[in-house]
């Protein structure tokens, strides 16, 4: 399926609204059918010159609003004001069918692509327009015009080096250079600037709006938009006037910087009149070859973060169902938000000897101990549960619990099993140097029954070794005459009466020195 941009429901409602007063005929079968949106992915495409072996794609996908399955779509380009310059599929023609869609339900749907590309000898800077509609034995769609262009106005921007052991309370300076390295020019540049929490402008410009956005896959939510009705011509690099500055803030621990520029046109270059100095965009020469489309810096700073395990403790009898709740939290003072690894905060839960998890939470599934992950399965009755929260960002202060229902088996005696904070292989967190809270007893007092050993502290690395919370390693005995509290201390192991649970202690040392924590991924 072909990503589409969305827009805004006013915009759209408006636009459809122009377009349903002068659509031909054939556009509108049916009035009181569904109604099929063409979603085009670009409304507005440079086309290289001379022709690109790998040319830019007209795409669309088709949004059904209803009601009702839309039948017998058909999608058609009118390529007739644009059939002297431009080719389709490496071909010249006046209208370009796709194949025809059987049904279209309601909501999101799939789309198709096609190759255009201007023909050779074709004049810098020629503009048309490609008219995408359609028809539907049942329904009404509605057209999108396309403006294509003869020549492309691509920016880039300067690729910065990481940085390592910036202490919260400094600054760190970040130039940036833009290059336009198309054949047409770009009237105006919008430089988008984003940044973790854990970093704040250090100042601000009058030519920059700044908000909060919405979160991406690298947690990038400060977000500075600055314009420039700079005139930034093809073949040439234009530098900040001045560096851009960030401080990091008490909770910084792993950050990033982006930015990236975007071409304007037209009346969309004026830029916007706040408080502060003007920032300049300046020639720096010829434009750089290296460049990339959007730039990610990783600012790791010299902090740490304190995760932190809860338990939780409940009472019932034999043949009850308890619930605990217990939690990953994180107590600071840095923020955590690592997205270079999938290596991310989790907790581990070991189940009390003496009871059976029947009620798993969302996002835990059972642990491997031997391949050292999630299985991603929920099955009942195992000793212990891997957990993840989402989303995996952490701020100071945050909590994620997870509730766990627990069956009390036949003659079981209070027990005591564990939490403890891991991550999602089980290693230990190394932004983390506050161990003594890693893990918590999550404990089920059984009425009527005397205090037994408490349950196993299964350790997913040698740093979760038992502690003094009392759940060291021991073997508990339990009835395995009523099969509806399940068979022994756990079904899954086959064992009638006495459950051995051995912590991996050996194995975990030999590999704690050896695995690291985070090991950077770039994610295109």
């Amino acid at each position: 399926m072909i990503n589409r941009r969305r827009k805004t429901g006013a915009v759209l409602a408006a636009f459809a609204a122009a377009v349903a007063a002068w659509l031909p005929a054939t556009s509108a079968q049916a009035a009181d059918g569904p109604v099929v949106h063409i979603d085009v992915r670009s409304e507005a495409i440079g086309l290289p010159v001379p022709p690109s072996a790998d040319p830019p794609q007209i795409s669309w996908l088709l949004r059904n609003d209803g009601p009702g399955a839309a039948k017998d779509v058909t999608i058609s380009a009118d390529l007739s004001a644009v059939k002297d310059w431009v080719t389709v599929n490496g071909k010249s023609l006046d209208t370009f069918t796709w194949p025809a869609i059987e049904d279209v339900p309601e909501g999101d749907n799939a789309g198709y692509i096609a190759d255009l590309n201007a023909k050779p000898g074709t004049p810098l800077g020629t503009t048309g327009t490609v008219t995408l509609s359609g028809t539907s034995s049942n329904g009404t769609v509605v057209s999108v015009p396309v403006e294509l262009t003869a020549g492309t106005t691509e920016l880039t921007v300067n690729k910065l080096p990481d940085r390592k052991g910036d202490k919260p309370g400094s600054t760190v300076e970040s130039p940036v250079t833009i290059s336009n390295t198309g054949t047409l020019p770009a009237e105006g540049v919008q430089l988008r600037l984003r940044t973790t929490i854990g970093l704040a402008y250090a100042e601000r410009f009058s030519n920059c709006v700044y908000s909060k956005a919405a979160g991406d896959a690298y947690g990038l939510t400060e977000q500075a938009l600055c314009t420039f009705d700079t005139v930034v011509e093809p073949g040439k690099s234009y530098r900040l006037e001045q560096p851009v500055t960030l401080d990091l803030t008490p909770q910084a621990l792993f950050e990033y910087f982006s930015h990236e520029a975007l071409p304007l046109t037209g009346g969309d270059t004026k830029p916007p009149a706040g408080n502060g100095p003007a920032l300049s965009l300046v020639a720096a020469g010829a434009a750089a070859t290296d460049g990339t489309p959007i730039s990610r810096r990783h600012i790791d700073a010299d902090s740490t973060a304190d995760m932190v395990a809860g338990g939780d403790t409940a009472e019932g009898a034999p043949g009850d169902l308890v619930h605990v709740d217990v939690s990953l939290g994180n107590e600071g003072p840095g923020w955590v938000g690592y997205n270079a690894s999938d290596d991310q905060p989790a907790l581990l839960v070991t189940i009390p000897t003496g009871t059976k998890a029947v009620e798993i939470p969302d996002r835990c599934s059972v642990w491997n101990e031997e391949a050292e992950s999630g299985t991603g399965e929920q099955t009942p009755g195992v000793p212990q549960y891997i957990c993840h929260p989402r989303p995996v960002q952490f701020a100071v202060g945050d909590t994620r619990s997870f509730r766990f229902g627990l069956q009390i088996r036949a003659n079981a005696r209070t027990t005591t099993g564990e939490a403890l904070a891991t991550t999602s292989y089980g290693n230990t967190m190394t932004f983390d140097d506050e161990h003594g809270n890693d893990t918590a007893p999550v404990t089920v007092k059984v009425e009527g029954g005397a205090d037994g050993a408490p349950a196993p502290s299964a350790s997913a690395s040698a740093s979760a070794a038992p502690g003094a919370d009392g759940n060291s390693p021991r073997t508990q005995t339990v009835s395995a005459a009523d099969d509806s509290t399940g068979t022994g201390s756990l079904a899954s192991t086959g064992s009638n009466g006495t459950l051995p649970l051995v912590a991996a202690a050996t194995g975990a040392l030999l590999l704690g020195g050896a695995l690291v924590l985070f090991v950077r991924r770039n994610r295109g």
